[in-house]
């Protein structure tokens, strides 16, 4: 039968469309509904309190569609999903532990992690990989610009080149790392800079485990759409330009509708 109703996805800009973008290869029969609270980005910047209130009226936005599970499109806000918002019905799914468990299913006896500040300094990552394999060591690099500057979709390459050859050269002083999770939806829209100062690393990109994640979810749940023509819907608290430009970056199918929301969820 299948659950007709729309996939939820939540991000504070445009870097979650790096989940739509997997989804849009992966799931291509299903309606996607997006939220990017552009107003209010950069997140990882941001106290838990704010947050938590900001994620709170993404997903009840949301959940007022009538959303059949919602994807957490941003490390940031997956790093407090569990205490937050562990009791909403329908399924909200962190883009943190699928990854987590990536690294522990390869056996990665290592791991890097750039990453928002916020998301560093909570631990997310460290104590998920542990909490499943305490001896993989990882090591972390936060970024308190990188995310933002991706998000204006106004940067130039020599902008964006600059910070990652500053974060890329910080993370491998400390070690001389293989695989390096890219913590930060934001940051695979950038992956050519990352690999252009890591030749031959393995960037592990959560997006594309989140989606696998939520594909046997949906199994489980009887949920996927077999059939029929998939919508894509944007909404935003910031501007549809920042949208259609990244669209045409990562070449994903074009939004049937892009909507501002003006200041409806600024805190």
């Amino acid at each position: 039968m299948g659950d007709h109703r729309a996939i939820g996805v939540i991000d504070s800009g445009v870097g979650g469309l790096t989940v739509v973008k997997e989804l849009q290869k992966l799931l291509p029969q299903e309606d996607i509904i997006y939220f990017g609270d552009n107003a209010n980005v950069p997140y990882g910047n941001r106290s838990e309190e704010e947050i938590a209130d900001l994620t709170k009226a993404m997903i009840d936005y949301l959940i007022e569609k009538d959303v059949k599970l919602i994807a957490v499109a941003c490390n940031t806000i997956s790093t407090i999903v569990d205490k937050y918002f562990s009791d909403y019905e329908i399924p909200i799914v962190s883009i943190i532990a699928p990854t987590a468990n990536y690294v522990v299913k390869n056996k990665l006896n290592e791991v890097g992690v750039i990453a928002t500040n916020f998301t560093i300094q909570t631990g997310a990552y460290d104590k998920l990989i542990k909490d499943k394999d305490i001896s993989v060591e990882v090591t972390s690099e936060g970024s308190p610009n990188l995310a933002t500057l991706v998000d204006s979709a106004d940067f130039t390459d020599d902008e964006v080149r600059q910070l990652v050859s500053l974060h890329m050269k910080n993370i491998l002083s400390k070690k001389d790392l293989k695989d390096i999770i890219l913590g930060c939806t934001h940051y695979p829209i950038v992956v050519d800079k990352f690999q252009e100062f890591g030749p031959g690393i393995n960037f592990i990109n959560p997006a594309y485990e989140q989606v696998l994640y939520i594909d046997k979810l949906l199994d489980k749940m009887d949920g996927k759409i077999i059939d029929g023509n998939s919508s894509f819907t944007v909404y935003t608290s910031g501007k549809r330009d920042a949208y259609l430009k990244m669209v045409d970056l990562l070449a994903l199918d074009k939004p049937d509708n892009i909507m501002e929301l003006g200041l409806e969820l600024q805190q």
